[in-house]
């Protein structure tokens, strides 16, 4: 029966219970097994780096700073620690040169660290020595977007110009430009800009200069300033001196130029004033020439100061002057107006039809036909009679010229008069 009522007591139930757990913590008080753990991501410090970059080199840890710990010790202690209760130490100065290892010292700052014992998993640190070297790099700048219709890109210039890069050898071969970026979309005026540096290999990736803690460059910011330009099509102007000063028997005809108009950009205020580009006849001359006579012409040296080409436009003008042979030809003229005649005599022309020697090009002689020629006789004042008189040539085209002089015979009749007419007179022009 006092069986029965202990067990049905519940506060003898729990006072069980908390006996037998004080019983068990007394005896791992006394008994504490031993635990084995590796932890790891320990970090690893590097202590006399200064020894390298005294000597102008630099080195490159070959993996991570971290390390892994094995430790044993009691349950108790093992089970609480974390990577921050150890430091690991790697000294450059105790550097193997051979292997390039140095070797790693462990501390443990963990309470009960006497109680404990903990070792590397690996003993060394593997580094990679190599030289700084310093290497200039023009600084080149990309110009981004498009300025305003009827506007030009004129000088772009970088401040500073070069950026000094000073790096591990392996950055500095990997280093093949510095560049600059700004934008120009829309501009109408001067601008200026303030850009960071990007640094690109050769096969134009962006390269990250913080990866190597001895990198050090010169500038941080290049200052870029654009000028901005108008633009203009002038027209190109020739003039030509001796154009009547040919050889004997030969014409001036004309020129062709390579180009009639050019491009040109400048300052707003100057192009103002520009109203073509003139070639003065002082460069261009065809005085005694028998065949066509060819220039060429740098166009820049006809531009004012601070105007030039548009990119693009040819800079030299080639011209030919052209010159050509004249040729003689016989042409026949049937028709003759008589000016002032009598309407009471007769007139009669006897060497018909008249020949006339014409000069000209040979391509004029081409299309002329007896309406481009007049041909005059002037009979007023004259009686009866014989004459040789001088005829007078009118020619439609100032290209023709006569050669010597024409002449026609003519007898003049008086029908009511009786008897032979009189003796033949020359009549000088």
């Amino acid at each position: 029966m006092k069986f029965k009522n202990l067990f049905n007591d519940w506060k003898l139930k729990l006072l069980s219970v908390v006996l037998a757990i004080v019983a068990w913590v007394v005896i791992l008080g006394f008994v504490d097994p031993t635990l084995n753990r590796t932890i790891a991501n320990v970090p690893i410090t590097v202590t006399n780096e200064d020894i390298f970059s005294e000597a102008g080199k630099s080195y490159t840890v070959d993996g991570r700073l971290y390390t892994s710990v094995r430790v044993s010790g009691p349950t108790s202690v093992v089970r609480n620690l974390t990577a921050g209760d150890f430091t690991a130490t790697a000294d450059l100065a105790q550097m193997y040169d051979v292997t390039g290892q140095v070797p790693l010292t462990l501390t443990c700052t963990a309470r009960g660290a006497s109680s404990i014992t903990y070792s590397l998993v690996t003993a060394s640190l593997k580094i990679k020595i190599e030289d700084v070297l310093s290497k200039r790099f023009a600084v080149q700048v990309d110009k981004e977007g498009e300025v305003a219709d009827g506007y030009l890109i004129g000088s772009v210039t970088a401040a500073p110009e070069y950026i000094t890069v000073k790096a591990p050898e392996s950055v500095i071969e990997r280093i093949a430009e510095v560049r600059v970026s700004v934008d120009l979309n829309g501009l109408t005026d001067n601008a200026s800009f303030v850009c960071t540096p990007h640094y690109y290999s050769t096969v134009g990736a962006e390269l990250d200069l913080g990866i190597a803690d001895e990198t050090v460059v010169s500038h941080n910011e290049v200052h870029v300033d654009v000028e901005i330009l108008t633009m203009k099509t002038v027209p190109v102007v020739i003039n030509v001196a001796g154009q009547d000063e040919v050889a004997s028997g030969y014409r001036y005809t004309g020129a062709q130029q390579s180009v009639s108009a050019v491009k040109v950009r400048g300052l707003r205020s100057r192009l103002a004033a520009l109203t073509s580009v003139t070639i003065p006849d002082a460069d261009l001359s065809v005085a005694g020439a028998s065949e066509d006579v060819n220039v060429e012409i740098a166009l820049s040296r006809y531009l004012p100061e601070g105007i030039e080409l548009v990119d693009g436009e040819d800079p030299v003008l080639t011209v030919i002057l052209q010159v050509a042979p004249l040729i003689v030809k016989t042409c026949d003229v049937e028709t003759v107006t008589l000016n002032g005649k009598n309407p009471n005599y007769e007139y009669v022309l006897r060497n018909m039809p008249l020949h006339i020697q014409l000069r000209a090009l040979e391509e004029d002689f081409k299309g002329i036909t007896e309406q481009h020629i007049a041909a005059l006789l002037d009979v007023a004042g004259y009686g009866p009679g014989e004459y040789s008189l001088p005829v007078t040539i009118e020619l439609d085209d100032s290209v023709f010229e006569m050669l010597g002089a024409a002449r026609l015979s003519l007898s003049i009749v008086d029908p009511s008069a009786k008897g032979t007419p009189a003796e033949t007179e020359d009549v000088d022009e």
